[in-house]
């Protein structure tokens, strides 16, 4: 957005407002909360993700970066999700790919090996090098579930077009040998399709097997950040959104002992993104961070993973990031 102001009578155009948008991780039901803020975002501010400059997804916010880019927005999928809880009767309509129901019950059970004991062993001798998730993917049983699905929702948002450029779309995913960041679509990352990086963002340790490109193995994102925000602090950004739905410090106090672990690895997540937000601060960008509060908790409840829940979510978080953006506005973010 250009900004135009008046000096001695003659108009003068100021540079463009630099944006990026972050979309991290969340499962299934961390995607259903981050499209329910995106059309809050809109419907309030206007704003617009295909206006930023540059968005990065990890995981499943890797999924809901490509279709962003690939021209499906945040009103398309939250419609698409809601149909997704509708039955259908079988052969009279194309697979609704956001309707996982099936497919997480038919994940098999994982191999009860370490996918990579390696990887796990250095992380826990060089612990300033890796974070604990990195050890916890290492450490994770060997996964037996698919993606195919998955690959053919983005390559039919893609219909044969090249990787996105506007917005620059970055996907992020860990080779799981090294235990290294891998950030696809950006100058000097290895070259690979967009469904094949999306896929590689989402194999999540423990449910499916490492996604294999050009040799290598990678697996999901989340393995080394919830959010991966700092990857931007090189940009040169002037605004930067975070949608973090794995980050949170807001408790719901009557969860189980799995609640409290879930709660104990968003405290994690939360600290790392306190460190990347900090970051990205010091390269001089203003920084906003959208999280889900007490309500969307406590509509997720401790399994991300639980399908039958994501449209109690996206319509909470609709209510409740509304809310907050009413109430707590930020005036100096553009809209695009």
């Amino acid at each position: 957005m250009d900004l135009g102001i008046l000096i001695g009578g003659r108009a003068v155009t100021s540079a463009p407002v630099r944006r990026g948008l972050v979309l991290g991780a969340g499962a299934a039901l961390g995607a259903a909360w981050s499209i329910g803020a995106l059309c809050a975002l809109s419907s309030v501010e206007g704003y617009d993700p295909l206006t930023v400059d540059v968005v990065v997804g990890t995981s499943a916010g890797s999924v809901l970066a490509a279709l962003l880019a690939c021209g499906v927005d945040a009103e398309e999928s939250a419609r698409r999700l809601d149909e997704g809880a509708q039955p259908h009767v079988e052969g009279t309509a194309p697979v609704n790919a956001f309707d996982v129901h099936a497919s997480l019950a038919r994940i098999p059970r994982p191999v009860p090996l370490s996918g990579n004991l390696r990887l796990a062993a250095n992380t826990l001798i060089r612990p300033g090098r890796y974070t604990l998730m990195t050890a916890a993917a290492g450490l994770a049983p060997r996964g037996r579930g698919t993606l195919a699905p998955l690959a053919e929702l983005i390559a039919a948002a893609q219909a044969g077009r090249d990787w996105p450029t506007l917005p620059r779309t970055w996907v992020v995913a860990m080779d799981f040998d090294s235990g290294h960041r891998v950030v696809f679509g950006r100058s000097g990352a290895p070259r690979v399709q967009l469904p094949d990086a999306v896929v590689a963002s989402c194999s999540a340790p423990g449910f499916f097997p490492p996604s294999v490109i050009g040799g290598r193995r990678y697996v999901d994102g989340g393995a080394v950040s919830v959010t991966n925000a700092d990857v931007l602090s090189r940009e040169g950004l002037d605004e930067i959104l975070i949608l973090a739905p794995m980050a949170t410090f807001a408790r719901d106090s009557g969860w189980s002992v799995m609640g409290r672990l879930e709660g104990r690895l968003r405290n994690h997540g939360a600290r790392r993104l306190a460190f990347e937000v900090a970051q990205l601060e010091a390269s001089g960008a203003t920084v906003r961070v959208l999280a889900p509060s007490v309500d969307d908790l406590r509509a997720m409840g401790p399994n991300m993973m639980n399908p039958a829940r994501r449209q109690e979510v996206l319509h909470t978080a609709r209510r409740t990031t509304a809310q907050e953006l009413i109430e707590r506005p930020v005036g100096h973010f553009s809209r695009g």
